[in-house]
């Protein structure tokens, strides 16, 4: 067998055939969209040939079709956008009352209302003190009743309601009440006529029977009700105000402006084989403790005073 030539072309001389034929003088096959296929060999002709559309307006339902569908969803969209706004704002009113105009002008605020400084003048309205078997170991301040003598019922609380991220507490530094720090308030019947800031914290109450004599009130409960709408008719223009009131509004009259709402505030405490605790001063230091005449009384036997700055 003769060897193969060197000149004779690559192709021929391993076998491979004659190279394609290329023409610049030819046009490529015609395509048209609907020769396309889909992933599962389907053909967009295929929609096209169907006989639901190829009816005459099948197109046209189609479309409709679509249309519908694109407005659902832009509905659905903008009805969701909707009832989250108004939850969001129905939220915000219970959670946030508004300041009236008359109490802006005269507290110290430190935030959204109820955040500031007040002064809640109330009088005292009720004294029960049946925790101890002797009477005179509890006392409500100023020790008159609203029933015995109006005037001299008066009683001013000076607290401070501060904003958190959790919410509104209150706090207080009296130094002839119960004192406390940064008690919770938790808004109460929101949206109602009785809606009210609540909270409800515990102390020792401490009092003074008789010279030399210092008394313990441990626990005691201590529940307040800031109202946000409801109206208060205490003090009124004809109730007088004692010289002791006057001093202590007028020392913290820069600072602390008037609640313009309700107010009810009450102490409590049942009681038990602790309550009260008494001692006989020595030095303004604890003497021995004082049980003669004391008898502990059952729980349900409740010590309380009761204050509020309206009529019931």
């Amino acid at each position: 067998m003769p060897p193969k030539a060197h000149h004779r072309p690559f192709h021929r001389r391993w076998n491979l055939g004659d190279p394609p034929r290329i023409s610049f003088e030819t046009s490529p096959p015609k395509y048209s969209v609907w020769d396309a296929t889909g992933p599962k060999g389907e053909k967009l002709s295929d929609v096209r040939n169907n006989k639901y559309i190829a009816r005459r307006g099948g197109w046209k339902r189609m479309c409709l079709l679509a249309l519908l569908a694109i407005g659902l969803i832009v509905a659905l969209v903008v009805g969701l956008v909707v009832g989250l706004r108004r939850k969001h704002d129905s939220k915000e009113s219970h959670a946030w009352p508004q300041s009236p105009d008359n109490a802006t002008s005269t507290t110290n605020t430190t935030g959204p209302f109820p955040a500031g400084s007040y002064t809640f003048t109330t009088y005292l309205d009720t004294i029960r003190s049946d925790c101890s078997s002797q009477a005179q170991d509890w006392s409500c301040y100023p020790n008159h009743t609203y029933t015995e003598n109006p005037s001299q019922a008066l009683a001013n609380f000076t607290w401070v309601i501060t904003k958190s991220d959790d919410g509104f507490s209150v706090s207080t530094s009296d130094p002839w009440s119960i004192g406390f720090d940064d008690s919770p308030l938790m808004l109460v019947d929101p949206g109602t006529d009785d809606e009210r800031y609540q909270f409800n914290t515990t102390s020792n109450k401490i009092t003074f029977p008789s010279i030399g004599v210092k008394c313990f009130f441990n626990d005691t409960i201590l529940v307040g009700n800031l109202y946000t709408k409801k109206s208060l008719n205490y003090p009124s223009s004809n109730t007088s105000t004692p010289s002791t009131a006057v001093a202590s509004t007028a020392e913290s009259s820069n600072d602390f402006g008037p609640w313009p709402y309700a107010v009810d505030i009450q102490q409590s405490i049942g009681g038990d084989q602790t309550v009260p605790e008494c001692f006989r001063m020595q030095d303004n230091q604890l003497g021995d403790r004082i049980t003669d005449g004391i008898v502990p009384q059952s729980a349900n036997s409740v010590c309380s005073c009761e204050y509020k700055n309206f009529d019931s």
